[in-house]
């Protein structure tokens, strides 16, 4: 067991060398994930390597750190495990029927223009239009510290340039996270007199589970549709970010 240390080491420096060229939300979080997994199992390597060749004080105090380090990685693999496994569980679309309100969650810019993440989500969305044509949208997403305008905006004018209806689409521009995107778009219906009863939710199909639980405490009746997470590589990294997510959520009342 003690060998995983270097390999994921190693594999975790290779990884953030990968990442590090890249600007976007999603690689830089990946950048920062396997820099602090390197850093870590480095250290536990160095820690390991200290309690083997020392036999002084600084010998048996790396020995105590190594065990409590061994406990705190095993507790946070088998989290990261069931996590994991909850969030492959609820990839799959949902839709209930009426479908009235139609709620599509920003997913990032690269400059003035959705990434394919984000675009994935705004195609699903205009096809809802034209499947539901009596249905409202409101795109959802405020304004990053790197983006020139909020998400919704970008939103809108793709859609809209796509074929949508104008119309028939409301941007909600404040939200800077998925809980306000969901929480402000509700409050956007009721301003409207919009009823809540049938509410659809668009994103990205990583994001259902967790989407599911904030719609529960919102008083919404769960309805979701998911869209591709796009290429592999930036799939995985948007896997590995939900874990987070999801355990923020477990403390933040949303559960």
């Amino acid at each position: 067991m003690k060998r995983i240390y270097p390999i994921l080491c190693i594999l975790s420096l290779i990884a953030s060398l990968i990442c590090a060229p890249f600007a976007t939300t999603t690689w830089r979080f990946g950048l920062l994930f396997f820099v602090t997994l390197c850093i870590c199992t480095g250290g536990m390597w160095g820690l390991i390597h200290l309690s083997q060749t020392r036999s002084d004080w600084i010998g048996k105090t790396s020995g105590w750190l190594v065990r409590i380090g061994q406990v705190i990685f095993h507790l946070w693999v088998i989290s990261f495990v069931i996590i994991e496994c909850m969030i492959v569980s609820g990839v799959q679309s949902e839709i209930q029927e009426p479908v009235e309100v139609i709620f599509v969650l920003g997913g990032g810019l690269r400059g003035d223009q959705p990434t394919q993440n984000l675009q994935n989500r705004l195609e699903v969305g205009v096809e809802l239009m034209e499947q539901y044509p009596e249905a409202q949208v409101i795109v959802c997403g405020g304004q990053g510290k790197d983006e020139d305008e909020p998400e919704a905006a970008v939103m809108y004018r793709w859609m809209t340039e796509h074929g949508a209806d104008a119309g028939r689409i409301t941007m909600e521009a404040k939200s800077r996270n998925t809980i306000q995107n969901i929480e402000n778009a509700n409050a956007i219906c009721e301003q409207k007199g919009w009823g809540t009863e049938h509410v659809t939710v668009v994103s990205s199909g990583f994001h259902l589970f967790r989407i599911r639980h904030i719609m529960e405490s919102c008083g919404l009746t769960p309805s979701v549709i998911g869209a591709s997470a796009g290429n592999p590589a930036a799939r995985t990294l948007m896997y590995i970010r939900e874990y987070f997510s999801v355990v923020k959520l477990l403390f933040s009342g949303y559960w």
